[in-house]
């Protein structure tokens, strides 16, 4: 999430409690950002859902500035996760054979030294799914190709979600080694909160609503076995895989 403006809706201070996932304190710092870089040691899939837009808004907060558009980001953040619950959850069959689910997912993945994240990473049977979240509660929204238009106004959703995709692939796929260079790497836009009329598709970006995300993600074409899948797992995961 690198920026508030996009992520318009109405929802108060209920993202505080969403799916159980209580946003923590934090504590002034002097940066509008948050405490970067604390999460380079960490492992990224530890990261919970809509982490740095709660962490911007309690800064927002303390500092006397609106924080509505950070909260709803977070709120779309943790929404978005439950519905990819459905994918990245064991099933029995995955229990008793003792193997991992076959999608895995990590949340809020930092970039820039944490000025800007991405909201979630899917790896799975189709590649690597670069989801960006936009929680547009009760607004109407059109899609026309290149464009999202939200209450009217024309956004930027669609290429920003092709550069999201770029980044991933300048970033990730030279650490994965010269036999991943052709990983599809899949932008994703995740619409919360609003139904979507839909004039045309774009050609490279999947767009779906809250209903149609998941069914959207496994219609895609799978390429990748389990171990492609787990060894993209275990390099994402790591901060330094993020520049």
């Amino acid at each position: 999430m690198a920026a508030p403006p996009h992520r318009e809706g109405t929802g108060g201070h209920r993202f505080l409690s969403v799916l159980g996932c209580t946003l923590p304190a934090m504590t002034t710092t002097s940066s509008t950002t948050p405490s970067t870089d604390r999460s380079r040691a960490l492992d990224l899939a530890r990261h919970y859902p809509g982490r740095r837009a709660g962490h911007v808004a309690a800064q927002q907060r303390s500092a006397g500035f609106p924080d509505r558009n950070w909260r709803l980001g977070a709120d779309g953040e943790q929404r978005t996760a439950h519905l990819l619950t459905a994918l990245t959850g064991r099933t029995r069959r995955d229990r008793l054979l003792g193997r991992p689910a076959a999608w895995q997912v990590l949340h809020s993945v930092p970039l820039d030294g944490g000025a800007a994240d991405l909201d979630h990473v899917l790896i799975g049977p189709p590649g690597i799914c670069v989801i960006d979240t936009r929680h547009h509660r009760g607004r109407s929204l059109l899609l026309d190709g290149e464009r999202l238009v939200v209450a009217g106004t024309a956004t930027d959703a669609v290429p920003r979600a092709r550069a999201e995709a770029q980044r991933v692939r300048e970033l990730l796929l030279p650490r994965l080694g010269p036999a991943a260079a052709s990983t599809p790497v899949r932008p994703v836009i995740a619409l919360v909160g609003a139904p979507l009329r839909v004039r045309r598709w774009p050609d490279d970006v999947v767009v779906a609503t809250e209903g149609a995300l998941v069914h959207a993600l496994r219609g895609l074409t799978a390429v990748l076995g389990p171990w492609e899948m787990d060894r993209i797992h275990a390099v994402a995961r790591r901060p330094e895989s993020w520049g």
